[in-house]
């Protein structure tokens, strides 16, 4: 009997250690928002992923969501099955928290993604590096892989939020295109807003619908027949993916936020 009531005492502790492993955090400065990095098994494949999550005033904004590059011709996702290497602290005061955590792809012949990120105390943002390794010195993406999964369901509002409001999130149609910035109402949280910066030479993004409340983004390419998304070489660092947090569908938008992050400060 005590053996059996231990084995359940347990099973929490197990299934926790399953969902996120190698767990690592950046706070705002004022402690209220927090971006959490680390590894979980993806349900598709089956092999551990880069993951998310990002909290707001102790409520869940964005529930585990993927991280990830397909490069075209190689497998896994870049991304899958990572090795975490090195973390860096950027910035641990002013109106931000930066960190850069470095990982290797486990099997791979050294391929390398590092995640930097930035904490405001009303968003978050973060995008990848690509180190020169010897697998991706001709780099070819085939698409971007990012998952933003809602932790509320609630109505979507493309393009700054000011044009025709689509349904709630999961009433929209399966792979159905959603235009950034998406704002969105997050009962008891307030409003968010998901949007990118522009680099020169790199294709804008979309979002797609998964199920339920996952969107995934897009990479627009182009030509609508090409299977490459960029062609570059490494090292390479992508646009930012950025998550704003507001009170009210008006003040949602950060623009010094933005405009800091568009000039590369």
């Amino acid at each position: 009997m005590r053996l059996c009531l231990l084995v359940v005492l347990l099973l929490p502790l197990v299934s926790t250690r399953a969902v996120a492993q190698d767990e690592r955090v950046v706070k705002s400065p004022d402690g209220k928002l927090e971006f959490r990095i680390f590894t979980a098994e993806s349900d598709t494949t089956h092999l551990d992923r880069l993951a998310y999550r990002v909290n707001f005033q102790g409520k869940r904004v964005v529930e585990t969501s993927y991280l990830g590059l397909d490069i075209l011709n190689q497998e896994p996702l870049l991304g899958e099955k990572p090795g975490l290497t090195s973390q860096k602290v950027l910035k641990d005061s002013g109106p931000y928290r930066s960190s850069v955590y470095e990982y290797i792809q486990n099997g791979s012949l050294g391929r390398r993604i590092n995640v930097e990120i930035r904490v405001w105390n009303n968003a978050v943002a973060f995008r990848y590096q690509l180190p020169r390794s010897t697998p991706l010195i001709e780099l070819v993406i085939a698409d971007e892989t990012t998952e933003f999964e809602l932790a509320q369901d609630g109505p979507a509002y493309p393009a700054g939020g000011y044009g025709a409001t689509y349904a709630a999130v999961s009433k929209l149609e399966k792979n159905s295109v959603v235009t950034l910035p998406l704002l969105s109402q997050q009962p008891g949280i307030g409003w968010i807003a998901i949007a990118e910066t522009i680099l020169k030479g790199f294709p804008p993004a979309n979002l797609i619908r998964l199920n339920g409340t996952i969107l995934r983004t897009r990479l627009t390419s182009a030509n609508a027949d090409s299977r490459i998304a960029y062609e570059g070489t490494t090292p390479f660092t992508l646009p930012w993916r950025i998550i704003m947090i507001g009170s009210d569908r008006e003040s949602v938008m950060q623009p010094d936020i933005l405009r800091e992050l568009n000039q590369g400060l």
